[in-house]
């Protein structure tokens, strides 16, 4: 289907989308059409609601990041038919494994939820960081911390497990998409003894910063971050200005019309992931498999 097409149904399926993000979204949508190794745009109503055979597919490659190097999409996609009365549906899964520091020292967190979770003393004070009215990953709002313990650690990998993905399934029921996400994260030497396959295989960094998705997971991302993360993985492409939010005179600058979106501001509870960015990760599904080496095969192990 011409991308102009592709536009117009995510479109019919968003109601409220200024003429700004409307835009943005057509450059997003045709850039990463152009950079992507799967090539095929299908009607995006056929790809939600329309008869599609069941079948699991690993999808693999790579997107640029920052506009200046390219980094890995890895993920798998499951289609399930419509049985029983209920209509087919997308399942869109990601694993990660975590390769863990050695014990010691401190974990900093992004805020005290689930604090019943860690072991030892938990410091909380301040604003959490995912409510701090700033547009930085890291704001100076509250200190958050626990012992760097490996049960702390495994305990913070549970939770972005547990709740990461309900940012996903919240949009996609939003409007009314048949799609369910589930993001795992397992220490590395758990997934390698018990034989499971990854996606992505990262170091935790036990402090909050500013680094590339496939540089590191840091245990001080909140949760809209992660969230923000994993759909690197899925594919999705950044929508603010490149750098921008790295040094206090150059905040975090979305594109026009991204500031609601996921990918233009990756630390707000609210932001949102719209049909354009579940289209994207699921129709790669439909899309003949792309030939030549993948120069990130070696994350994957």
């Amino acid at each position: 289907m011409p991308a102009d097409d592709v536009a117009r149904e995510l479109e019919s399926m968003t109601p409220g989308l200024g003429a700004e993000a409307r835009a943005t979204f057509r450059d997003v949508l045709a850039t990463t059409l152009a950079e992507d190794a799967y090539t095929c745009a299908p009607s995006p109503r056929e790809v939600f609601f329309g008869d599609v055979e069941e079948g699991e597919r690993t999808i693999r490659g790579s997107m640029p990041h920052y506009r200046f190097f390219f980094g890995p999409m890895h993920y798998q996609v499951r289609r399930v038919g419509a049985r029983g009365g209920a209509p087919g549906r997308w399942e869109v899964s990601a694993r990660f494994a975590v390769v863990l520091p050695r014990e010691g020292g401190t974990l900093e967190l992004a805020d005290c939820d689930g604090k019943e979770r860690y072991e030892g003393e938990v410091v909380c004070r301040g604003v959490p960081f995912s409510r701090s009215n700033t547009t930085v990953a890291c704001p100076a709002s509250g200190e958050f911390r626990v012992a760097g313990t490996r049960h702390n650690m495994e305990a913070l990998l549970v939770r972005w497990s547990e709740e990461a993905e309900q940012y996903w399934n919240r949009d996609a029921e939003r409007y009314g998409l048949p799609v369910r996400y589930d993001f795992t994260f397992l220490p590395h030497d758990q997934a390698a003894r018990e034989g499971v396959p990854v996606d992505l295989t990262l170091p935790l960094s036990t402090t909050c910063g500013r680094t590339p998705y496939f540089w590191s997971l840091r245990s001080g991302w909140s949760l809209p971050v992660i969230a923000h993360e994993a759909g690197h993985l899925l594919g999705l492409v950044d929508e603010y200005e490149a750098l921008s939010g790295i040094v206090p005179f150059y905040p975090k600058t979305p594109f026009p019309g991204a500031q609601t979106s996921r990918m233009g501001l990756s630390m707000k509870e609210d932001t949102i992931l719209y049909p354009m960015h579940h289209w994207i990760v699921v129709r790669r599904y439909l899309c003949p498999e792309p030939s030549g080496r993948d120069p990130w095969g070696h994350a994957f192990q």
